[in-house]
């Protein structure tokens, strides 16, 4: 039975949906076989990032809806080999319940090590229904107070479902850090209150490759604090580098 995971924030621009693919990248490339399920619905965007949204014809409601079998609106991505997409409904008005998400998640659970929910942004229906099926969940936060305030607020919602969540720092820069204008890594660990697992640095190539559906090269900033984090996730002991601490 695989893991299903939610990638989860309390606030919009965090880049839960970047650092669900690229996680779901860098876990495959350690030979596991993934699913991202897009659980926002109206505003999907995996599909662009992982270079399926050409040919997506099915979505996630199409499967409740009875539209198809499960299997025809799961789409291998041509960017990361191991990995593959369910889209998001189109629109609100066609988003799944939590019950038929759990049942969706544990159905593919079956098949695939790792089931990845890139959940929507707050703690509406959108959030309720995406932490469904979970049994773990990685709460990201950019290093600023009211992201990480937030990131404290729906750790403890997941806290009381039973969910055990880490937080991950996204889109962190050193310079503001270093000189004061910014709250460094250990007010942002110490507002949120959740354990780290990692930090992904601010890097130019994620917003690149994510609008045009490419890779994120192996050796940029971004990508290698993503396989840091993924051999955390996997059980593996990583110490944080010097790039992740960035200073």
């Amino acid at each position: 039975m695989g893991i299903i995971t939610v990638i989860t924030s309390g606030k919009g621009g965090a880049g839960k949906s970047t650092v669900a693919a690229g996680l779901g990248c860098a876990i495959a490339r350690f030979g596991r076989k993934v699913v991202l399920l897009d659980g926002d619905a109206g505003l999907r965007s995996l599909d662009v990032m992982l270079g399926i949204s050409e040919r997506a014809v099915y979505d996630m409601s199409d499967i409740f809806d009875g539209n198809c079998e499960p299997i025809r609106a799961v789409y291998q991505s041509p960017v990361c080999d191991g990995v593959s997409v369910v889209p998001a409904p189109v629109s609100l008005e066609r988003m799944c319940s939590p019950v038929d998400m759990r049942r969706l998640c544990r159905g593919f659970a079956q098949y695939y090590d790792h089931v990845i929910v890139d959940c929507p942004a707050g703690i509406g229906q959108g959030f309720e229904c995406a932490i469904a099926g979970a049994n773990r969940a990685l709460v990201v936060t950019t290093p600023d107070m009211i992201c990480a305030r937030d990131a404290y607020i729906v750790g403890r919602i997941l806290e009381k479902r039973g969910i055990p969540s880490r937080l991950i720092i996204n889109r962190l820069r050193p310079a503001p850090i270093l000189s004061g204008k910014m709250p460094d890594v250990d007010e942002i660990i110490d507002t949120a209150m959740l354990q780290l697992i990692g930090i992904i640095p601010e890097d130019e190539e994620v917003a690149l490759t994510s609008a045009n559906g490419r890779p994120l090269p192996t050796d940029s900033n971004a990508a290698i604090c993503l396989d840091n984090i993924a051999r955390r996730f996997l059980g593996e002991y990583v110490p944080l580098a010097n790039l992740e601490k960035m200073v």
